[in-house]
């Protein structure tokens, strides 16, 4: 194993501890013996990362208070619930059940086997609403049957014993004191070591909810997620039933045929971790909060039926990852009540309560309390009765430095109480406005060769910010005063003796706190054994440790191993609470946790009054680095974070996704360069890895695979260029584009020079078509998407043609058409008023009067004798057409008309000439076709016909028209 530093702290001395209501608990921040001073219960050992820094005081508005309840759990508690007489069950993730009584005493009722592996173990509790009668509670845990993990959901019986005042079904009467008549309600595989059934609530009618993980793996994309998204099984659901297996009815999947199916059981689905819900007070919806993946946390509110997404959606986004797999087409996910992206806020919330008490100011009246894990910090929001947000969480937290809540409940009077599961404690959330009382908290340190104990009540706080009097008993009828003090106890110094500290305000305000001192004991001498310095360790590599401890008053004594997984993904890190055993050594496979992973392992020892040392080993990772290439940059993800690179523990599985789609929006996923499909699975090597992507183009793909394509280009002498709107590619022979709505198309030779110099496509869009035949053979063409063409001939050249001159040319037959293929670009007309284009065989004019009109032919010719549309003609206003008789054609103008006929030739009538000629039948009248254009006589002008003339005089305006 390579050489990289691991983390040993020193060794340490605890003593438990006792208090006087309302207190907090400490950890300990000094060797040789301390002594802590301020809990509700002994917490005979505090796990510590590095050199165990003291945790912050919990920030509260102003007139709020934590006060901290008896749990009956030495570590790790993880659930509560109420009995109808006041006192209360807690469970502790190492499987025990501990009842504690109205008046604050605590016994354990039961030590049931439990998995502990990383998040599992004994981690939801409720009470049967008819408890008093039927003495029944429920539990969720995991258990190995034969080598298999199994999450189960069970009934018990409470047994009692003494003369309490519980009454029992024929199984005891009293106080709690053991569990009985276990009944499996709920058993399904645990396919990972976190997302198990969490939440049980035992509802007023007799019906259980349940929320159930997707037990699948958070370290990579893991197949089994996708059974979130499955109806007809558990994972990834909330569920509500009945205590004998039936779904409720009014279940929106429920089959009366089949009503313990596990779609009649459902109530809604798509969860990833939905670690804990509770009933919304006023409509009975579940409120739920759901630990995300690598972005998001959700706090929803439940619809019946609704599918909320996981694992193709987390928040309110697509998943990483995930949502680029084939299985998340389609899968959309109800909108959660409220999300909050991974960082500061937290990591991992815990979903909350309603609270409905009226002690709290009227802000939070009806506010839904919730925490996150991870940050140690609790949040408030509201929403109104049709689920709508009214008031999000504040920014940095209703309350910070509030331990790790991993349970929500309310008290009889609607105070929010909470389990923090590092403290082992239960915190209630009091409003006590005015002047708040002090909080009594301190240290000892013992010297046992001379029985001299220094006490220290530095740790002490006041919330309002007052000054504060330390008056200290001794326990051996003497005492003193001040913030710290030393006192030498009498020979021998063996027994214990409670010490007491008394803090008081200055109005009076005062708090008590109780150590048990024992003068002359000393601290157990604990000698821990680990690997050499540097050992670092891939997956599956054994950590082995070894411990001894030996105290002077009580000889040998056992070891204590317990661990922390401390795993970090980007900027942040997280731990996971591991196992815990007795016994001289640990042996334990260093753990697949995804990413870069360290193992904190602890070894305590506890003496005979309760003195605790404790040394702490971290298994550092052994790292290799993962990185991505590839020409085109895409979101390629590493289990489900994208990144370029990351270190990985060697042994690691790696679940590594590319996106179908490139960061561009164009290129899609072809191939990895050593082959494999899209989503792919690794172990981690010894060595580092990189992958690399091959991610094509549309103009990519067509010319790989159109061998014509590539033969007609030849070989690229550009990048291709663009965005996911437009794209293009310059290569040897021409220019291929791409847009979504055209396609791959591609431009060449002088069509393309003739494209890119009228401003190529931001004026005339992408080419439609690549360069193609012309119809008659003679040509080529590309079409263009903005309504334009470029035609190309050996004899004309090429030109474009767009707008309404194409349309009329395109409607008049192309370049089979009158007028043959454009002989010049569209270009602004003699007398800059309109368009044009010249062709073959004519001409098509446009001016916005008049609009697009086609001249051509001897018409044409003469059109051009008069001068264009700078003429006295101006702008055609017909195309040409056949005349009223038949047997000619003509074209009208703004000026005027040119008539053609096979025996007359094309000639120009205008002005009074040609509105005398029209008022007496045009050609059919007994003038016929012009013979002649206008031309000057003297006095006037005159216009010769078939079978007569017409003159206009100047000086009278007379117009004639005469036989010949």
């Amino acid at each position: 194993m390579d050489a990289k530093p691991a983390d040993i702290s020193a060794a340490r001395a605890v003593r438990p501890v006792r208090a006087v209501w309302p207190v907090r608990a400490v950890r300990p921040v000094r060797a040789v013996l301390t002594v802590l001073l301020a809990a509700l219960l002994a917490i005979p050992l505090v796990v510590l990362r590095g050199g165990g820094t003291a945790s912050a005081a919990p920030a509260l508005p102003v007139g709020f208070q934590l006060r901290d309840m008896p749990t009956g759990q030495s570590e790790l508690l993880t659930d509560f619930a109420w009995t109808p007489d006041g006192g209360y069950f807690t469970t502790g993730k190492n499987g025990r059940v501990a009842w504690v009584s109205s008046a604050g005493a605590a016994r354990t009722v039961a030590q049931l086997p439990v998995t502990t592996e990383q998040d599992l173990g004994l981690v939801g509790l409720a009470v049967a609403h008819d408890y008093n009668t039927s003495r029944t509670i429920y539990t969720s845990r995991v258990v190995t049957v034969d080598g298999v993990w199994h999450l189960r959901l069970e009934s018990w019986t409470v047994t009692g014993t003494g003369t309490g005042t519980g009454t029992g079904a024929g199984s005891g009467t009293g106080e709690p004191s053991g569990l009985t008549n276990p009944r499996v309600l709920i058993d399904l595989v645990a396919n990972a070591h976190t997302h198990t059934i969490t939440t049980i609530i035992a509802a007023p009618d007799g019906t259980l909810w349940v929320s159930i993980g997707d037990s699948a793996d958070y370290r990579f994309v893991d197949p089994l997620a996708f059974r979130a998204q499955d109806l007809s099984g558990g994972y990834g659901k909330l569920i509500h039933m009945y205590p004998d297996g039936r779904g409720v009815p009014d279940n929106p999947f429920y089959d009366a045929a089949n009503p313990t199916s596990w779609r009649s059981r459902i109530h809604a689905y798509g969860f990833r971790s939905p670690f804990r819900f509770s009933l919304d007070p006023a409509t009975g919806a579940p409120v739920l909060g759901d630990v995300g993946f690598f972005t998001w946390e959700e706090v929803n509110l439940i619809r019946p039926g609704s599918n909320y997404g996981w694992p193709c959606r987390e928040g309110n986004a697509p998943s990483p990852g995930y949502a680029d797999l084939d299985a998340c087409r389609g899968v959309g996910g109800a909108k959660p009540l409220w999300t909050y992206v991974h960082g500061p806020q937290g990591t991992a919330v815990t979903g909350g309560v309603v609270y409905t008490g009226s002690s709290y100011p009227a802000a939070y009246r009806g506010a839904y309390f919730f925490g996150d894990y991870s940050s140690n910090r609790l949040y408030t929001l509201k929403y109104d009765a049709a689920g709508n947000l009214t008031r999000p969480p504040e920014a940095g937290g209703f309350g910070t430095g509030i331990g790790a809540p991993v349970k929500f409940g309310t008290a009889v009077n609607g105070d929010i109480v909470y389990a923090d599961i590092v403290g082992a404690k239960l915190r209630r959330l009091v409003y006590a406005p005015g002047n708040r009382a002090p909080t009594a908290q301190a240290t000892t340190t013992t010297d046992a060769a001379t029985r001299t104990v220094t006490f220290d009540g530095g740790g002490s706080t006041d919330l309002d910010g007052d000054p504060l009097t330390y008056t200290w008993e001794f326990g051996d009828g003497t005492g003193a005063t001040g913030l710290r003090v030393s006192h030498t106890y009498a020979a021998p110094g063996t027994s214990p003796l409670t010490a007491r500290l008394t803090v008081r305000d200055p109005s009076g305000a005062a708090n008590t706190v109780e150590v048990t001192v024992v003068p002359a004991n000393n601290a157990p001498v604990l000698t821990l054994t680990t690997p050499p310095p540097g050992t670092v360790f891939k997956v599956g590599d054994p950590v082995h440790l070894t411990a001894s401890a030996t105290d002077a008053e009580s000889g040998p004594l056992a070891i204590r191993w317990t661990s922390t997984i401390l795993h970090c993904s980007g900027p942040y890190c997280h731990d996971h609470v591991g196992t815990s055993f007795d016994g001289p050594a640990y042996a334990v496979p260093f753990t697949d946790h995804g990413d870069n992973t360290s193992l904190v392992v602890t070894a305590s020892a506890t003496d005979g009054d309760g003195v605790v040392a404790s040394t702490t080993y971290t298994a550092k990772p052994k790292l290799r680095t993962l990185t991505i290439a590839g020409t085109t940059p895409a979101a390629v993800t590493v289990n489900a974070m994208a990144v370029r690179s990351v270190p990985l523990t060697v042994g690691a599985r790696v679940t590594v996704i590319a996106p179908e789609v490139a960061v561009d929006g164009v290129a899609t996923f072809a191939s990895w360069a050593d082959g494999g499909s899209r989503s792919r699975e690794l172990v981690m090597p010894d060595g580092d890895v990189t992958l690399t992507t091959n991610y094509l183009t549309p103009i990519d793909r067509r010319y790989a695979t159109d061998a014509a394509f590539r033969t007609l280009l030849g070989a690229p002498t550009g990048p291709e260029t663009g965005d996911a709107a437009l794209r293009h590619r310059d290569f040897a022979g021409g220019r291929a584009y791409w847009t979504p709505a055209t396609g791959v198309h591609e431009v060449h030779g002088m069509i393309l020079g003739n494209y890119l110099a009228g401003g190529g496509a931001p004026v005339f869009g992408a080419p439609l078509t690549d360069e193609t035949r012309t119809p008659d053979g003679v040509g080529r063409f590309n079409h263009f998407a903005n309504g334009a063409s470029s035609y190309w001939t050996p004899g004309t050249g090429a030109h474009l043609v767009y707008g309404a001159i194409r349309s009329k040319w395109a409607a008049l037959g192309w370049e089979r058409g009158p007028n043959g293929y454009p002989t010049t670009d569209e270009a602004t007309t003699r007398s800059g008023a309109g368009r044009y284009n010249n062709f073959q065989n004519g001409a098509v004019y446009w001016k916005s009067s008049t609009g697009a009109r086609s001249v051509y032919g001897a018409i044409f010719t003469k059109y051009g004798q008069f001068g264009w549309d700078g003429g006295i003609l101006g702008f055609p206003t017909t195309d040409e057409t056949p005349t009223a008789d038949g047997r000619g054609r003509a074209n009208t103008f703004e000026g005027g008309a040119v008539l053609w006929s096979p025996a007359t030739g094309a000639h120009e009538v205008h002005g009074l000439i040609r509105t005398r000629w029209t008022a007496r039948g045009a050609e059919r009248s007994y003038l016929g076709y012009p013979t002649s254009d206008e031309y000057a006589v003297p006095g006037g002008r005159r216009s010769d016909f078939q079978f007569g003339y017409i003159v206009w005089t100047a000086a009278t305006g007379a117009v004639v028209d005469r036989r010949y």
